[in-house]
């Protein structure tokens, strides 16, 4: 099971999100606190808007340990952006460790990721292919789960590039129930793990959901606020002030308890959407999508 962060605020560096704090990514990736298996050492990748005027993003992927890339640390401690994505893997059984594998995925101003498993995907692989127009189809360079669930929600918006923050929203249900019912029809009816993110540089929506009541979904936490800074140490988020920063993460990146009452971050819901706005307003929903079994 992945890691992840995704980021919309004030401009910083992406080393001060993904790499300064107590619990960043580079941590996740050797020991993350919220899963039974700590290790993410199956490649990671970065995606940001530029702060210049350039709606589509760059893109930088690694097979190697995020720990111990020095690429890594060199580009996060010198790009500054106010909207990004960042990953560290874990493969799941059987899939390859490879470039194409790697999130985050893009397609022009879209960037996607995807923290879980669709479980059984050998059963219903080719059923979700042959969905694809073949625009979407030609897209999917690697054999991951995730980078055909990117494809369906690419079709499932027809492509198109001015969607509205509920527009993205809504696309992103239907892929979870185009998935459903393709697991449906080829008796696929394990947990499936659908931790999903996407932005088009404006908006941002993820997604927390498991397929089966029984089970819990993967992690997932926000935060929101004014965002502090100090050389060396954590951040905090102040959720009083207007001036939003956001924070989605597979888990807290800081070292406050989630117990304290001022604690910057907040637990999502099982199958709730966090969505973001283009002004950085944030509301939490409850996807309205029952679940496979």
């Amino acid at each position: 099971m992945c890691r992840f962060i995704t980021y919309k605020g004030e401009e910083v560096t992406l080393n001060d999100i993904v790499i300064s704090p107590t619990n960043s990514l580079i941590e996740q990736s050797k020991d993350a606190k919220k899963r039974k298996k700590p290790l993410n050492g199956d490649g990671f990748g970065l995606s940001w808007y530029p702060t210049h005027n350039d709606p589509f993003p760059a893109r930088f992927v690694s097979i190697e340990p995020a720990w111990s890339n020095q690429n890594l640390q060199q580009i996060a401690s010198k790009v500054r952006s106010q909207c990004f994505f960042a990953h560290v893997r874990d493969a799941s059984v059987g899939m390859p460790v490879s470039q194409a594998n790697c999130h985050p995925f893009n397609y022009q101003k879209y960037t996607f990721m995807h923290n879980g498993r669709l479980d059984q995907f050998a059963k219903f692989r080719r059923n979700l292919l042959n969905q694809l127009s073949n625009r979407a189809f030609d897209l999917v360079k690697g054999n991951t789960d995730s980078e055909c669930i990117f494809a369906l929600f690419l079709d499932t918006i027809e492509f198109a590039d001015n969607l509205s923050t509920d527009d993205l929203t809504q696309a992103l249900y239907r892929v979870i129930e185009n998935i459903i019912q393709i697991r449906r029809e080829a008796d696929a009816n394990t947990n499936a793990f659908i931790n999903l993110a996407v932005s088009d540089g404006t908006s941002m929506v993820a997604t927390r959901f498991a397929t089966d009541r029984e089970s819990q979904p993967a992690s997932l936490f926000y935060g929101q606020g004014k965002l502090a800074i100090a050389a060396g140490k954590d951040f905090s988020l102040n959720g009083n002030s207007a001036q939003n920063t956001v924070i989605i993460s597979s888990e807290p990146l800081t070292s406050e308890p989630l117990t304290s009452e001022k604690s910057d971050w907040i637990k999502v819901a099982r199958n709730h959407a966090v969505i973001v706005d283009a002004r950085n307003q944030v509301v939490t929903q409850a996807i309205p999508i029952d679940y496979q079994t």
